[in-house]
């Protein structure tokens, strides 16, 4: 859906009579995706024979080719050639963490192309936890409780050498995602957590605050008891 809107909104930009509107359009609306898709195929050629799709969400565009590998970069113009910190910062603590997760997590790999930083990732099937039906949500709290419990309770357990010079022992005392209300993936079907994804907010902090990002970041998270069970489950 995603690709045939930038497509279709891309070729309605010609028609836009003013060099510098349009420019501002491609820029702002559209995100330079032409700008940035050009730049990754020229960087990696063999993705052109490849069936591609679009997604966005957060601070990033996705070019996810044949349901295998995602390719991400900023959507911003101004972003995109700056973020390599962040992004080497992700890639640690991703593949640090790897190990200790009950579930997949995103396996990073850092592209320079010529003008932008993407990072490649395997795709990891799954709709986001909070994006499901309110009905669904509470008809499988208990086991969708059960495996979030699991999860964090190994992930507040790590605490690999590796990434040790990015913890503040002053700020918190584990890892914590942060961000699990908008970056869980759940099969539809089976209400099994496929992955966590978008660890670029992953920091040293309190415990704590993975409860309140699962509870308070979406309203439809909050009529759920998925946030109570988990936290009981994992203090159990």
């Amino acid at each position: 859906m995603w690709k045939l809107f930038f497509n279709v909104a891309y070729a309605f930009s010609f028609l836009i009579i003013f060099p510098r509107a349009r420019r501002h359009f491609r820029e702002w609306t559209l995100f330079g995706y032409r700008e940035k898709l050009d730049d990754l195929l020229a960087t990696c050629p063999e993705l052109r024979n490849r069936k591609m799709r679009m997604a966005k969400g957060g601070g990033c565009l996705a070019f996810i080719f044949d349901e295998k590998d995602v390719y991400k970069v900023r959507k911003r113009l101004s972003e995109a050639t700056t973020v390599f910190p962040r992004l080497e910062r992700e890639m640690r603590i991703t593949n640090a963490l790897r190990r200790y997760c009950t579930v997949q997590i995103p396996d990073i790999k850092i592209i320079k192309g010529q003008k932008f930083i993407f990072y490649k990732t395997t795709f990891i099937p799954g709709v986001i936890l909070a994006n499901l039906p309110l009905t669904a949500l509470n008809a499988h709290s208990d086991e969708i409780s059960a495996q979030l419990a699991k999860f964090l309770k190994k992930l507040h357990s790590a605490n690999p050498k590796s990434i040790a010079d990015l913890q503040d022992d002053k700020k918190g005392k584990c890892w914590v995602h942060s961000d699990l209300c908008s970056n869980v993936l759940i099969n539809p079907k089976t209400f099994v957590i496929t992955g966590v994804i978008d660890w670029e907010w992953c920091v040293w902090s309190d415990p704590s605050l993975d409860f309140t990002s699962l509870y308070s970041r979406r309203r439809k998270m909050r009529k759920t008891e998925i946030t109570a069970k988990t936290l009981a489950k994992y203090y159990e």
